[in-house]
């Protein structure tokens, strides 16, 4: 069990580096960067995300165009 928590950090840096792809779907090149960096530090990432439970993104979405008809 000891080991186990001691690579828990670990996991969670794995997990943002394979959402990389999608962050920057979604917030464009240097927001999703940025994003995942800072998500992929351990404890770090952690204290941010829950931070934006409460406040929502550091790093908005880029606005989408909405498509004419």
């Amino acid at each position: 069990m000891r080991r186990f928590g001691k690579s828990v950090p670990y996991f969670g840096s794995v997990i943002a580096i394979g959402f990389v792809g999608s962050d920057i779907k979604r917030k464009g090149l240097v927001k999703g960067v940025l994003n995942s960096g800072v998500d992929a530090i351990p404890f770090v990432g952690f204290a941010k995300n829950a931070i934006e439970l409460a406040t929502g993104d550091f790093f908005p979405d880029k606005r989408v165009k909405k498509e004419q008809k």
